[in-house]
């Protein structure tokens, strides 16, 4: 995937302004009668990767992508990894650069962005703190991270001081933020459209 932007490292209040006007351009609001949170644009034929917790399965939704309300529908479904797919035509966005998960190091600056509590396009910084996986593949799960998430935070981006996809924020777990790897969120996206086409 093309890389969203980059900024050179993170050090000032300005940086964090950059980032929050870039991820913008990336991140939807999702509203249903059940909820919402964010999602994110994933690029071709109008997809967007959220939580599979904000939406009811194949059912309506609304998008919201600066101040633009498009329809679209759930397509996909992973419960297993708190994941679905979603199809508006409409809606398009910049692309994100994928961060793998071993190259992440605990302590690192991460970045959550979203709506959380109603408050759109909010961005929270903390700290990782690190990569919870699978006790029998050893394959990363869950990245955790010390940082501040709350109800609409879901589905929206964990990302690096560069603007790298870490991962997809999905819940809180004894005060830290859990987010989903980028690689197994792109795993997902592949099986997905691979049955959608067949």
């Amino acid at each position: 995937m093309t890389s969203l932007f980059t900024i050179p490292e993170y050090d000032s209040a300005s940086d964090a302004s950059n980032l929050v006007g870039e991820l913008r351009r990336s991140v939807v609001e999702i509203r249903t009668p059940a909820g919402g949170g964010a999602g994110i644009i994933w690029g071709g034929a109008g997809l967007v990767v959220t939580n599979a917790h904000c939406l009811r399965k194949n059912g309506s939704l609304a998008l919201h992508v600066n101040g633009e309300t498009h329809s679209a529908e759930s397509v996909a479904y992973a419960r297993d990894h708190d994941l679905a797919l979603i199809h508006a035509p409409s809606v398009s966005g910049p692309l994100f650069e994928l961060r793998d998960v071993d190259t992440l190091k605990p302590g690192e600056l991460v970045f959550a962005y979203g709506h959380p509590l109603g408050i759109s396009h909010s961005l929270a910084m903390g700290a990782l703190h690190g990569i919870i996986r699978d006790k029998r593949t050893g394959e990363p799960r869950f990245i955790a991270a010390d940082i501040r998430l709350a109800p609409g935070n879901s589905g929206g981006p964990l990302v690096d001081a560069e603007g790298r996809l870490v991962g997809i924020n999905s819940m809180i777990v004894g005060g830290l933020g859990v987010a989903i790897p980028a690689g197994v969120v792109q795993a997902f996206v592949t099986r997905a459209t691979s049955v959608r086409a067949a």
